[in-house]
């Protein structure tokens, strides 16, 4: 299965010489990415004759070996998704190939290029350039929440309703082996959401993950969002909400930082990140709409949290990262309420 960069290079390999009927190309030069939904890996694409094309620095996603192909783990959506926007105001690298040929890598694939960026996190630029970026940043979720999503359909699927992420998160909490003292008041939340459930909320493309860790500038520009695992069509405030939870110092104990987010959160506060994206969108902004999916974000991330506390300390998913995060979620629930009013 994927994960050896031998056999990797030597699939890549095969595989860019079907594709460009090109017998002399080759993979080379694989360097591993970071990322939870599968191996990721950079390479070098070289041909045979000088000037063909493609060739250069791309990037493969492999899908994860026995896991069931839904979810992050779908790879060959991840590739529609961003294939789709390929013509948009949207930047998102381009897409080369993709499909779940067996001889290749016996798992979904695809190939993309690789673009020269940098994350906010990374940068030495002074704060008042790193704010103007940032402010770009939240112009480009603008952009993506007005793109039409009905001719995406194909890739995107069709909308998802908040009801049903509201029950998905129930799947998550309603279990007798979650810390109580972490879960807190996550129920009582839970049913204030549930009681005040936004009934007319905008619909559109939907990032599912947008922190400043998912997306590359270079320059002035952003030039890729990245981390499309989690995509759907659903209210798009929902992108909004997640980026404002992160870069909310209420949300989190002082031991854990104000908005972990290992993106720089912080750059612009929650108040500023609204104002920036109701200044770029073009159309009405409801503040308490916003008020209610901000109050959402923490409730999901804090749900989460209890979740995968849970995993590690049982021993089913060692990652010891949960245990300080959890010292937050108890205040996650708190602000949650708080926001509600």
């Amino acid at each position: 299965m994927p994960g050896d960069i031998e056999q990797v290079t030597a699939q890549l390999t095969k595989l860019v010489r079907a594709k460009t009927g090109d017998a002399g190309a080759r993979a080379h030069s694989l360097d591993s990415l970071p990322g939870h939904a599968g191996f990721s890996y950079s390479f070098i694409l070289e041909r045979s004759a000088r000037d063909a094309a493609p060739a250069g620095k791309y990037v493969v996603r492999i899908a994860p070996p026995g896991v069931k192909i839904s979810g992050p783990a779908d790879i060959v959506r991840q590739a529609r998704v961003m294939a789709s926007l390929a013509d948009t105001p949207v930047a998102v690298p381009p897409i080369i190939w993709y499909g779940d040929e067996a001889e290749f890598f016996e798992r979904p694939y695809f190939v993309g290029g690789f673009v020269e960026g940098f994350k906010l996190s990374e940068s030495t630029l002074p704060l008042a350039h790193l704010k103007r970026l940032a402010r770009n940043g939240i112009a480009t979720m603008a952009a993506l929440h007005n793109v039409p999503w009905e001719p995406r359909r194909d890739a995107w699927g069709e909308p998802f309703a908040l009801s049903e992420e509201l029950k998905r998160l129930d799947y998550l909490l309603d279990r007798p082996t979650l810390d109580p003292a972490v879960v807190a008041r996550a129920p009582e939340l839970r049913e204030r959401l549930r009681s005040s459930l936004p009934t007319a909320a905008r619909i559109g493309c939907v990032h599912g993950d947008f922190q400043w860790s998912n997306v590359l500038f270079n320059q002035e520009r952003v030039v890729a969002l990245i981390d499309w695992e989690i995509s759907l069509v659903g209210a798009t405030l929902l992108d909004l909400g997640w980026i404002c939870f992160f870069s909310d110092p209420a949300s989190w104990v002082a031991a854990t930082g104000a908005g972990v987010d290992p993106g720089r959160g912080s750059l612009l506060n929650a108040d500023e990140i609204v104002e920036a994206y109701a200044e770029a969108a073009g159309f009405p902004v409801s503040i308490p709409e916003v008020r209610w999916f901000r109050a959402f974000a923490g409730y999901r991330f804090g749900v989460i949290t209890c979740f995968n506390l849970m995993l590690h300390r049982r021993g089913k998913r060692h990652d010891p990262l949960w245990e300080e995060t959890a010292l937050s979620a108890p205040r996650m629930f708190e602000h949650g309420l708080e926001l509600l009013g």
